[in-house]
C-alpha cells in the first residue's frame, strides 16, 4: 500500500477538575533512542524557527511555486505532488507561525506513545482512542501525572522515515482543495508554545505483513503535554532547560544526527551574576539532556557549560509569562523551556561515515483545571 494516503484530524477540547492534593509534578527523565533524539532536534529546531525550517522542508522556485524537486527528501516531495500541496498557501499559512519554546523530552510520555502505537498496529487502523482510554487516561496510565495543563497526540500510521513524519505534521498535506488539512491542526499543535514536554513513539518492527493501514516502516505517535505545581496558592509550570551535546562525525552537516550523542557528559547551570550552581545533569545514552529549573526567576541570566566538552559555556535569560485566568480558570505563571546545543566538530583528516503519505491524525485537550465547576 501506497505510503501516502488521505489525512484526518480529531481536535478536542474538554474541561476538567483539579484533582485535591496534586503536589509536585512527577516528571521522568530517562532515555530517548538515537532516532527519537534526532525527531526531537527536528521538531525544536523547526519550534524555535519556523522562518528558517520552510526553507529546509520544501524548496521554492518563486515565493508561490515550487522547484523541482520540491524538497530534497523524495518521499516528501512524492507526498507534496500526490495531494497537490499549493506552495502558495502554505507559504502564506507558514508566515503566521511565531517562534516557540524547545520541547523536553519526558519517558512518560514517550511510554504512553509507544504502546499506542502498537496498539495501532495490532488492530490494524489509525484512530484515537483505539485502547479504550481517552487521551488523558492514556498519559496518566503512563505515569505523567495528573497535574497537567494541556495534553496533545499526533499519529502517522504509514510514515517513510523521521523526517517523512516530521515534514507530515508541519506540512499537513491532506485531501483538500489546497493539499493542506483544513485548520492545520497537526502544525498547530507542533508550534503550541503551550506545550513544553513530548514523547515520541516511533515503531520500525513487529509490523504485520497484512496489515493495510498501520503499515510504517514507521509508525509514529507524539504525545505532547505541560505540568505545573503550587506554590502559596499559585500555580507555576517550571522552565526545562533541554538540548544535545554531539559530535559531528557522522554526516558532518552542523546537526545532530543519530550515533553523534555523546552520553554521560555533565551539564552544569550556574547563576551568571554569582556563579553559584544551581542545577546539574548529565546528557544521557543518545546524547541528549533535560533537566528541570524549578525556582529559577525571570530575568535571571544562567550560564549553561558542557565542561568536559570543551566548548564555549552559553548563556540565556530565564523569561516568564502569565495567562489569563479564562485560559485555565485561574491564571499560571509558564516559565519557558531554554534549549542549549553543543556541537563538536571533528579534526580535519579524522574518519567521517557519510550514511546515506500515510494517515496523520492530531488530537488534543485542554485542562481547565481550576474550575471547580466542570
Amino acid at each position: 500500500m501506497s505510503r501516502i494516503s488521505p489525512l484526518l484530524t480529531i481536535k478536542l477540547s474538554l474541561g476538567l477538575c483539579l484533582l485535591a492534593g496534586l503536589g509536585l509534578p512527577l516528571v521522568s527523565r530517562a532515555d530517548p533512542t538515537a532516532e527519537q533524539q534526532y525527531y526531537l532536534e527536528l521538531l525544536n529546531q523547526a519550534r524555535m524557527d519556523p522562518a528558517g525550517e520552510l526553507g529546509r522542508l520544501v524548496n521554492y522556485d518563486t515565493p508561490t511555486t515550487f522547484a523541482d524537486p520540491a524538497s530534497n527528501d523524495a518521499d516528501v516531495a512524492a507526498a507534496l505532488a500526490y495531494f497537490g500541496v499549493s506552495a502558495a498557501d502554505l507559504a502564506s499559512q507558514w508566515a503566521t507561525l511565531a517562534a516557540a519554546p524547545p520541547l523536553a523530552w519526558n519517558d512518560n510520555l514517550a511510554t504512553a506513545a509507544t504502546t499506542y502505537s502498537n496498539v495501532m498496529i495490532a488492530q490494524d487502523q489509525q484512530a484515537h482512542n483505539l485502547d479504550g482510554l481517552t487521551l488523558d487516561q492514556r498519559d496518566i496510565n503512563a505515569g505523567y501525572g495528573s497535574n497537567y495543563l494541556d495534553l496533545g497526540e499526533n499519529l502517522y500510521a504509514a510514515a517513510a522515515s523521521v523526517n517523512y513524519a516530521n515534514a507530515g505534521f508541519l506540512i499537513d498535506w491532506g485531501p483538500t482543495a489546497d493539499g493542506i488539512q483544513t485548520g492545520a491542526a497537526h502544525r498547530q499543535t507542533s508550534f503550541d508554545p503551550a506545550f513544553k514536554e513530548i514523547g515520541i513513539g516511533l515503531v520500525t518492527t513487529g509490523i504485520p505483513a497484512g496489515n493495510v493501514n498501520a503499515i510504517g516502516p514507521y509508525v509514529v505517535t507524539q504525545e505532547l503535554g505541560n505540568q505545573f505545581r503550587i506554590v502559596g496558592g499559585n500555580y507555576i509550570s517550571d522552565a526545562i532547560l533541554t538540548g544535545v551535546l554531539y559530535v559531528d562525525n557522522v554526516i558532518r552537516d552542523n546537526f545532530y544526527t543519530p550515533g553523534e550523542g555523546l552520553a554521560g557528559q555533565p551539564i552544569l547551570v550556574f547563576d551568571k551574576a554569582t556563579h553559584n550552581l544551581l542545577f546539574s545533569g548529565t546528557t544521557n545514552t543518545a546524547g541528549g539532556f533535560n533537566i528541570d529549573l524549578q525556582g529559577v526567576t525571570a530575568g535571571e541570566q544562567l550560564l549553561i557549560s558542557a565542561p568536559g566538552s570543551g566548548l564555549p559555556d552559553q548563556t540565556d535569560t530565564v523569561t516568564s509569562y502569565t495567562t489569563d485566568a479564562s485560559v485555565y480558570g485561574a491564571p499560571v505563571t509558564f516559565f519557558p523551556n531554554i534549549y542549549a546545543g553543543f556541537e563538536e566538530v571533528p579534526e580535519p583528516g579524522s574518519a567521517v561515515l557519510i550514511v546515506a503519505g500515510g494517515l496523520i491524525l492530531a488530537c488534543g485537550r485542554r485542562r481547565f483545571c481550576f474550575d471547580k465547576q466542570q
